[in-house]
């Protein structure tokens, strides 16, 4: 992305604006005037994270459940045949729902903009890794300050006001 000053998976940063991404393509833009509140800190990495984290318990316990099942089965008399497919069964979800969870919980450094009454949060682990961090601050402290309010916390969990 040649003509994006910074940019992540997600968004793009310009002298115009930050553009939205979807598979490297501009999919909407949002101008630098437009938005009314800028902030980074820290914050969840995935967006609807609640539903994520309820979809992994909810794999978790019908794993349990299923194990629960499995035992009374394994311990019927009558039972002849136990095909390796039943003793997978609650071990596959226990897995999926784990990563479900793990992925839910994450943390990390995102900004949080605020622009035409829309909140909106996006991740800056590629940034960060880039080691395009501080930079990128700059950048916007000097493009953005014009327009709005925007927030900081900087590495040290200081929280610094800009206004």
């Amino acid at each position: 992305m040649k003509h994006y000053k910074f940019y992540t998976r997600e968004f793009g940063i310009s002298d115009i604006g930050i553009h939205l991404l979807r598979n490297n393509f501009n999919y909407n833009t949002i101008n630098f005037k437009d938005i009314t509140s800028l902030e980074i800190g820290r914050g969840k990495l995935i967006r609807n994270w609640i539903f994520v984290f309820i979809f992994g318990i909810s794999l978790i316990a019908f794993s349990i459940y299923y194990a629960f099942v499995l035992i009374d089965v394994l311990n019927d008399p009558s039972t002849r045949k136990i095909y390796i497919e039943e003793l997978m069964v609650p071990v596959l979800p226990a897995l999926l729902g784990g990563f479900c969870i793990y992925s839910s919980r994450r943390n990390g450094i995102v900004i949080k903009i605020e622009h035409n009454g829309k909140k909106s949060s996006y991740s800056l682990e590629d940034i960060i890794k880039n080691n395009q961090y501080e930079d990128f601050v700059d950048y916007l402290v000097f493009n953005v300050k014009v327009y709005s309010k925007i927030k900081l916390i900087n590495n040290h969990s200081k929280l610094a006001s800009i206004e």
